[in-house]
């Protein structure tokens, strides 16, 4: 990840920059990710084939991948783009436009770790999203082979790996 620190960015800044890679904004910082790798794909599209089903079964709101923008902070503006996120019916009653960036946190988001990511980054994206309003926030480590969960601010515990097999992640 590569931060430009050229100025104040806002979400609306965003329209203007090429396609082909992966932008967010860190409190008023620019920070361009390179596309995900294969693997990385792999994953988000079986956490997102999981949850989704899971979701579906019950009716609780819906499951975007993609990387949709939530700006979870104005001026300066912070704006993440999970790799996978859910937004439970009660929250998405509130999205003004889906066509546009969300200002209403996901209940969870999903980061799937790519050999560009800092641990020290993935800890700020978890309280970045929870301090906006997000409910939890996994962090999948592919190295690792771990899953962290984070459902309060400060805190990022790993979870036993029988716990996490796809089938269970409800």
């Amino acid at each position: 990840m590569a931060t430009v620190p050229s100025g104040t960015w806002t979400s609306e800044d965003l329209v203007r920059l090429p396609e082909g890679w992966r932008y967010e904004i860190d409190e008023g910082e620019l920070v361009i990710m390179p596309p995900a790798g294969f693997e990385h794909g792999e994953i988000s599209a079986a956490v997102v084939t999981a949850l989704q089903t899971h979701v579906s079964a019950h009716h609780l709101g819906v499951t975007l991948t993609n990387e949709p923008g939530f700006r979870l902070r104005r001026g300066p503006d912070t704006l993440r783009a999970p790799d996978v996120a859910f937004v439970s019916n009660e929250r998405l009653s509130r999205v003004a436009d889906r066509r546009k960036l969300s200002d209403v946190p996901p209940d969870l988001a999903v980061e799937v770790l790519s050999p560009s990511d800092a641990n020290v980054d993935m800890e700020r994206k978890v309280q970045q999203y929870l301090a906006a309003g997000g409910r939890a926030v996994w962090i999948l480590d592919p190295a690792a082979a771990t899953l962290r969960r984070g459902r309060h601010p400060g805190e990022l515990r790993q979870v036993d790996e029988r716990r996490a097999a796809p089938r269970t992640l409800s």
